[in-house]
Parts: C-alpha cells; structure tokens; sequence
C-alpha cells in the first residue's frame, strides 16, 4: 500500500472518530451533592443541567411599605438587634419553637436543629463579612422548600442568614408580613449558595411586623430544587 493510501485511510478514520463524538448526546444530568441526606438515605441527588441565573432583590409581594434591606451583618446591625438563643434544646432535636426573655417564634412546620460544619450541616457556611460565624447552629427545615415563621411580638428589624441544601446556587423569597394586613411589609428575593455562600435575608421597617415567610422561587416541579435549606443567625428587634 503507498504512503498516499495509508494517509488517506488515517484521515479517513479520523474523520469517523470526529463524527462519532459530535454525534454523541451530551449528557443532561447533573449530580449534586448534599449538607444533609435525605430521608431515604440519599447524599447525592440528579439533575437537570441549568444555568444558575442571578438574582438581585425585588418586591415580589404586591406593595410594601418603607424598609431597608440590610446586606450584611455589619456592626450596626449586631448592636441594633438581639440574637435568638439556640441554646436549647440538644443538637439533632426536632422543634416547632424557640424563644428568649423576650420573643417567642413558632414554626409552622417543624425544623432539625443541628451542629454546624462539620457534624451536623456538612457543607461550609460562608466567611466574614457575609455572614456572622463560619459554622453556625443551624435550624433545617426536612428537606421542605419553604417555612413560615409566627412571631409572638411585634417587630420592626428581623434577619437570618439561609443556605440551600443542595449544592447550588439557588432563589429564594421572604417576606416580612403583619398577619393583620396584606400585601407585605417588606420582601426580598435574592441568591443563596451551598457551600460557602450562606446569604443574609434581613430588613428594617417601618412597619412592624409579626410573620415571615420562606420559599425556594424557581420551579419544585424539577428535580433541580433546593431539597431544603438552613437558617442561622435568627436577630430581631422588636416595635
């Protein structure tokens, strides 16, 4: 065979190989991982492949009235506000409420509250200034992609820092309701990562208010969910 024969047949073959690999599907699954396993057991969960898209805040809920939001937990913020003790009860208890001297909150759903990274919520936090510890306690909602939260008082600043479950980056809203009235007194929508991207969700109004709300706000018909989220960091300041 002469040496323009087998130049042919190597250029020949190359170009089957070329074809074979632009023909072949890409995958379209993507596998997460999680901070905390499912119920079944599961530590990683499959996906649809997305792009994450950002998000910056808006009002999702209607009108409110005057409020700041506040973005991160500067000093302001931690000497204008109390911390909720989560003292009590024992790590890995199953809770509806918490309370100080002060507030009493009630969760409409019950939460998990565990250790932080890494004995309880495996994924990093996030860092100074973004959040205020690294590895904070933190309530976790049992794999629900949203919370309400009842306020036994009235206040006028409240905040908590969230991060999904899953480990992605995903939207999530709050809004800041007085159970008397609607449309809220303040809302947010904005991103919040796992690991290391815990966000703080926080406001201070002008109106008071005594209900919060939580929800994932992209689509819970996909696999591409949250599959929960933590809290941590829970400061008020009453009216």
């Amino acid at each position: 065979m002469s040496a323009t024969a087998v130049a042919c047949l190597f250029i020949m073959s190359c170009s089957k190989k070329e074809d074979a690999v632009r023909a072949e599907p890409k995958s379209s699954v993507e596998k997460h991982r999680l901070s905390v396993p499912l119920k079944d057991g599961r530590t990683f969960v499959e996906t649809k492949a997305q792009s994450s898209r950002s998000i910056s805040s808006v009002l999702p809920h209607g009108h409110p009235g005057k409020f700041s939001q506040i973005p991160q937990p500067d000093a302001q913020y931690l000497r204008s506000t109390t911390l909720m003790t989560l003292k009590k009860p024992a790590a890995f208890s199953i809770i509806n409420c918490i309370a100080d001297d002060q507030l009493k909150l009630t969760f409409v759903d019950s939460l998990i509250k565990m250790p932080g990274y890494p004995n309880g919520w495996t994924a990093l936090w996030n860092e100074q200034p973004f959040v205020e510890k690294q590895s904070p306690t933190v309530l976790y909602t049992r794999q629900q992609n949203k919370l309400t939260i009842l306020l036994s008082k009235y206040v006028r600043t409240f905040g908590f820092e969230l991060a999904p479950n899953m480990y992605n980056t995903f939207s999530f809203s709050v809004g800041f309701y007085d159970s008397k009235y609607n449309p809220a007194v303040a809302a947010l929508t904005q991103n919040a990562t796992t690991p290391s991207g815990a966000t703080l969700f926080a406001v201070r109004s002008e109106k008071p208010f005594n209900t919060i709300e939580i929800s994932f706000a992209g689509n819970l018909n996909t696999g591409n969910h949250p599959w929960g989220f933590g809290i941590a960091h829970i400061r008020y300041a009453l009216d």
